[in-house]
């Protein structure tokens, strides 16, 4: 049963792991094609559980929202600041100055 395991996993096997790959047999002889793909499955699987990789769902997840620095004056802050208790924090109090600015 050989399969790539180089674009299963994307990580080159050491020479134990080549050695191992080589004794496989290409096909058992009673094997059905079903098999042979639940085979290939499980084998990729337990690979890659032996060598790492990445969880499902790791990794940082889309957002709505970007992340934005602004530099303010002392004294815009301040009344930013106290909108931001009136709205909850200051993302959201920020969001309402700018929809209700007047945009020439």
């Amino acid at each position: 049963m050989k399969y790539n395991v180089k674009k299963s996993l994307s990580v080159p096997l050491d020479e134990e792991e080549r050695r191992i790959e080589a004794a496989l047999p290409t096909k058992p002889a009673h094997a059905k094609p079903k098999q042979m793909a639940a085979i290939r499955q499980a084998a990729t699987d337990a690979l890659q559980s032996m060598r790492g990789g990445s969880r499902p769902g790791a990794g940082r997840k889309p957002r709505a929202h970007i992340r934005t620095t602004l530099l303010l004056a002392p004294e815009v802050r301040d009344k930013l600041e106290r909108l931001a208790n009136l709205h909850g924090n200051m993302s959201l109090a920020a969001e309402a100055v700018i929809r209700h600015a007047k945009v020439a």
